[in-house]
């Protein structure tokens, strides 16, 4: 019988998983994890949401209420990042956020480089006269996924990337910036004729 495994599996060995450079054991872990508690379950205020990377060794628990700040961005800096055509994230206090695995950071803007030719997220370009507002993004180093951020700005919070919860549930954006550089086609989806179709 052939036997498929996924990307998590790969991590998952057992009842031992490898999270960062710690060994958890999960058939201890189960039972002390923050969505067993039934105050986070459905409809209530505290809830709790896991963001990971695509092989899941990145991982970021926030527990509590969901954000009041979840946002589109479609300045170019994000689309680059992103490789979409804009960045969807939310922030969350850092008494909420738990950080689990090895992440790489990239800052920006980039100490000694030309300011960019146009408005970024970050404040750093060479058409405005703001401050630079540096932004620390974490990425996996094993599959390259951007899970989340620090800005210099609000350093009592965590960003998170809202595509990193790979959930649904998760509450629309309450607001969208830089959206002289928004692609048009992405003010209606859902009027879009998509030629190929629509699959599930």
């Amino acid at each position: 019988m052939k036997t498929n495994y996924s990307r998590r599996d790969a991590i998952t060995v057992g009842a031992l998983a490898v999270i960062g450079s710690r060994l958890i054991d999960h058939t201890t872990a189960q039972a002390q994890t923050p969505a067993a508690d039934p105050k986070s379950g459905p409809g209530s205020a505290i809830k709790t949401r896991v963001a990971s990377c695509n092989c899941g060794q990145l991982r970021v628990t926030c527990t509590g209420p969901d954000p009041d700040r979840v946002v589109i961005c479609n300045c170019f800096l994000c689309q680059k990042q992103t490789g979409s055509p804009f960045s969807l994230q939310a922030r969350f206090p850092n008494e909420q956020v738990k950080i689990e695995g090895k992440s790489t950071a990239w800052k920006f803007p980039i100490d000694g480089a030309k300011p960019t030719p146009y408005r970024t997220c970050a404040g750093s370009d060479g058409i405005t006269n703001s401050a630079a507002d540096v932004v620390t993004s974490h990425f996996c180093p094993v599959c390259g996924s951007t899970v989340y951020y620090y800005r210099k700005s609000d350093a009592a919070r965590t960003g998170v990337r809202v595509g990193a919860f790979a959930d649904p549930t998760f509450p629309p954006p309450m607001g969208s910036g830089f959206e002289e550089y928004k692609h048009p086609w992405t003010s209606n989806i859902a009027a879009l004729s998509m030629p190929l179709g629509h699959h599930q």
